[in-house]
């Protein structure tokens, strides 16, 4: 073997360790990215699960309050209707 050739062999081993190593790099960045695209779709749902809790949450609470406005509204209006009452029979 030629000095050429010793040193075209060493280059491309050189080149071939580089690409391994890149390769390898890429896998476990790969394998990484996966990983994190799964955890952020679990916790996509989780917070969506959270999200629809919530609604049905604000949802109840709205129907509480207009029933208790409607609760109120009736009591002011006894209320003003004794108080005119009282103040005619006085």
């Amino acid at each position: 073997m030629t000095g050429l050739e010793r040193e075209l062999l060493c280059a491309f081993e050189a080149l071939q360790s580089a690409y391994e190593q890149q390769h390898k790099a890429w896998q476990e960045s790969y394998a990484n990215l996966a990983s994190m695209n799964e955890s952020t779709k679990q916790e996509a749902e989780i917070s969506r699960a959270a999200a629809e809790r919530l609604t049905r949450q604000v949802n109840g609470l709205t129907q509480q309050v207009d029933g208790l406005s409607k609760q109120l509204e009736g009591l002011t209006g006894l209320v003003s209707k004794l108080q005119k009452k009282g103040n005619t029979g006085s």
